[in-house]
């Protein structure tokens, strides 16, 4: 060491300097890196070796390197450490004599903390004698106290066991004791009280006592429990109030009366087991003394063949007798929950069904409920897991089964008690039953449209049978609203499978629609008939089922039961469309004939008067005979059959009236041919219509039409403007013959006539059939506007240096007059 070090004795206390003092120093902190794992404070000596080791081991190196760096390190730190103290010495020594006068100030210090600390011990002493004095006073108080409360406790407890053992002597000494089992309940009450909240456990005298006051107190409560349950059989309020008073007394209302409602639920699950039992219906069925049972052997659990009615009538009996069991079951809970809620607690306020419905889920009524609707549901379908029989009589007599149970709602809604309407336990028997309704309703209709390759129509009988079904479902549910709603939608669903095989057997072939004849009607048509007289009939029988029922149902059945009409309507009007077309065809006919012939010189007006009509019209009335002695004839569809032939009879009264009014050139024996026509179509059509129940008269419009039309052929010009004449007459009819009218001769003798004013269909370059065409698919206003293009406009008339002509002006005023149009 060179002169320039401390003395020995300074070098040791600088080197017990704490290192991070040492590296506060700038020059130190370059060797923070290199040495910061050694001054870890989680550094181990051991863990550093064995990982030495262990890297050393696993690669190439040698641990004598290891260690030879360590040593080098170890000699640079102490060379650095004696460089940093030489440079720094004078810091060093100042710092060193710092440290001296600290220690004589932290000796001062030192002694004055024990010369408090004696200070404390003394204070100590003085506080804690007088404390622990008080804390065993304290305790000894305490303890007097307990002592005092249990003795008073211990005397309160045998004056109550005096006075329960005098009033049970009394309830022994007296015949009518209810009164004094009331008087004795409080003493249990409170001897209960005592015993719950007092530990008397140890002392003799009072453990001596316990017996007696247990037995008293079950003999209070099973008499109290007698009496409740002898006043709810026999309905007497005042002893229900007693027992339920006591009851009060004892703090025991809730569950008591819980212990009530399971007995009367455990009651009637007993009896509906017994209900449903299959062994005892056998047995009872078995006893019942028929003679035809005799020779008979039973075989398990289910009735040999013919003897399900024995079965189903005891199991139905025995039904009607459960439902009885738990109306009166029900009865008992209802007169309870009636006395529970007129009892107050005197102490508290609150009613006795308060204390009930917090013991029992959602009250007492809702609690039964719940365990009575259990408990039948499940027993009913645990029996029909395990038997055919019970499952099959549950099904099909469902609505007996509902009706029991309508009938009991009802009993307990007579007797003034809230009415519960919960049938949710026998949903899947109604379910059953509806699966097995719609399929006796399908049945008739299956049997109408049996499947094969072999068409065959349905018949009266089979829409009688189908009709009688739905009466029949119907009728049986007619007791119940609900029942009789899910009847109508099955009975729905049948008439809309009775549409829709009628439509897939509707005949849509081209003979299905021939109305040309000569011969009888086609196949097809006969099953088009037969259908539309069957579904009609449908139609009609259903309606009048439904008049016996309220109007909801028939809002259910209204669409299915439409739905037949409007099959049978798609049925009817191709038909009658082809009939009318037919017709119409016969009648365009009118405009081959040659109504422009002169009157004969030879023949005198009642002579031309009387020959033959025209030949399309002889044609026109076989055939709408034809039609009405092969076609209409076969429909039998009441009103709607009138109907029908009144619609085709406007049809060719307007149809010939329309082409009638277009024949051209008309003279004055055209008009007796028209007439003669029109005296035939007359007489044709209201044979047609006589035959389905109508007459010509009953057209009325139409009617009326044709004979002012029969008139306006032999008016004259100027009387075809006087509504008393032509008011009836369609205004375009009447504006055709005006037309028709306006024909003037041309100057060469004996030749035709010229056409002053055209018609219209002429203008625009139509056939006469173009004409009514475009006229049915447009409105009566478009058929006068298009009119108008017939009358010649002014300029025309001024350039052709013409004069208007009488037609042309009584077009124009009848326009203005009837339509309102300025032309």
């Amino acid at each position: 060491m060179s002169n320039n070090l401390p003395e020995p004795d300074l070098y040791i206390a600088l080197s017990s300097i704490n290192t991070i003092w040492l590296f506060e120093l700038p020059e130190l902190s370059c060797f923070s890196q290199d040495y910061k794992s050694f001054l870890s404070n989680d550094f181990d000596p051991k863990e550093y070796a064995n990982s030495t080791i262990n890297s050393t081991s696993d690669g190439d190196g040698d641990i004598t390197i290891s260690l030879a760096k360590l040593s080098f390190g170890i000699d640079n730190l102490n060379k650095q450490l004696h460089d940093q103290v030489t440079a720094h010495f004078e810091d060093l020594i100042t710092q060193a004599a710092g440290i001296r006068d600290l220690e004589n100030v932290l000796s001062t210090v030192k002694e004055g903390v024990k010369s408090l600390n004696a200070a404390f011990d003394r204070l100590k002493e003085n506080i804690h004698t007088p404390y622990a004095q008080i804390k065993n006073y304290t305790l000894q108080l305490e303890r007097y106290q307990t002592a005092s409360d249990l003795l008073r406790n211990v005397v309160r407890l045998f004056y109550l066991a005096r006075c329960l053992e005098s009033q049970m002597a009394e309830i022994d000494n007296k015949k009518e004791n209810r009164i004094e089992y009331f008087k004795a309940a409080p003493i249990i009450g409170e001897l209960d009280i005592l015993l719950k909240e007092i530990d008397f456990e140890g002392i003799e005298l009072v453990q001596s006592q316990l017996p007696s006051i247990k037995k008293a107190k079950y003999r209070i409560i099973s008499e109290a429990f007698r009496m409740l349950q002898e006043g709810i059989n026999s309905q007497n309020e005042e002893e229900i109030k007693i027992s339920l008073q006591i009851f009060n007394e004892l703090h025991d209302v809730g569950e008591r009366v819980s212990k009530y409602v399971d007995d009367v639920s455990e009651k009637l699950l007993i009896q509906i087991k017994n209900a449903i039992d299959v062994a005892s219906l056998q047995k009872e069925t078995k006893d019942a003394g028929n003679t035809s049972t005799k020779g008979i052997r039973w075989l398990g659990t289910e009735p040999l063949m013919g003897m399900n009615v024995a079965w189903t009538s005891t199991l139905w009996r025995r039904m009607e007798v459960l439902m009885d069991e738990i109306c009166e079951s029900c009865c008992k809970i209802y007169i309870l929950e009636k006395v529970l809620s007129g009892e107050r607690d005197s102490t508290t306020g609150l009613s006795y069904l308060d204390d009930v419905n917090n013991v029992l889920d959602g009250g007492l009524i809702q609690h039964f409920w719940k365990l009575l609707s259990l408990n039948f549901g499940k027993e009913l379908k645990e029996a029909t897991k395990g038997f055919a029989f019970i499952q099959q009589s549950l099904v099909n007599g469902y609505p007996k089964l509902l009706r029991l149970i309508r009938d009991f709602f009802k009993k307990l809604e007579v007797r003034g008690y809230l009415k519960l309407d919960d049938v949710q336990s026998i949903a899947t028997f109604e379910m059953g039953y509806l699966e097995r309704s719609v399929i006796r309703l399908f049945e008739p209709v299956n049997v109408a449209f049996p499947t094969g390759t072999y068409r065959i129509f349905p018949s009266k009988s089979d829409v009688t049978n189908l009709v009688r079904t739905i009466s029949s479902e119907l009728e049986v549910a007619k007791f119940d609203s609900h029942l009789l709603h899910a009847v109508a939608k099955n009975v729905v669903k049948a008439l809309n499978l009775y549409c829709t095989k009628a439509e897939n057997m509707v005949a849509g072939d081209v003979t299905a629609y021939q109305v040309t004849g000569p011969g009888p009607c086609t196949a097809s048509q006969n099953i088009n008939f037969e259908l539309i007289n069957a579904l009609y009939s449908l139609h009609q029988s259903v309606w009048k089922v439904l008049e016996e029922y309220p109007d909801d149902i028939t809002e259910v059945v209204f669409d299915a039961i439409e739905h037949t009409r409007k099959v049978m309507i798609s049925i009817v009007d191709p038909l009658f469309q082809h009939i009318k077309k037919e017709l119409e065809l016969i009648i365009l006919k009118i405009h081959r004939e040659d109504f422009s012939r002169q009157l004969a010189k030879n023949l005198t007006l009642p002579q031309q008067a009387e020959a033959q009509c025209s030949a399309y019209m002889i044609e026109l009335s076989d055939r709408m005979n034809y039609i009405q002695k092969e076609l209409l004839s076969r429909i039998s569809c009441g009103l709607n059959g009138k109907e029908w032939s009144n619609e085709l009879g406007k049809r060719i009264l307007y149809f010939w009236m329309l082409h009638a009014s277009l024949v051209r050139p008309l003279t004055e024996n055209g008009k007796f041919k028209l007439t003669r026509d029109m005296g035939q179509l007359e007489f044709s059509l209201n044979q047609l219509l006589i035959e389905n129940g109508s007459s010509i008269e009953e057209l009325k419009n139409e009617y009326n039409s044709l004979r002012a039309f029969k008139q306006l052929l032999f008016l004259e010009s100027s009387q075809m403007a006087e509504e008393r004449y032509t008011l009836n007459l369609p205004l375009l009819i009447l504006i055709h013959h005006i037309i028709v009218r306006s024909s003037t001769p041309t100057v060469a003798p004996n030749t035709n006539t010229i056409d002053t004013l055209q018609l219209p269909h002429k203008i625009y370059g139509w056939t006469e059939s173009d004409y009514s065409k475009w006229l049915d698919e447009h409105n009566e206003g478009e058929g006068i506007d298009l009119i108008k293009g017939c009358l010649r406009s002014s300029k025309e008339l001024e350039m052709g240096e013409e004069q208007e002509l009488f037609e042309e002006k009584l077009i124009r005023k009848l326009l203005k007059e009837r339509a309102g149009i300025e032309v």
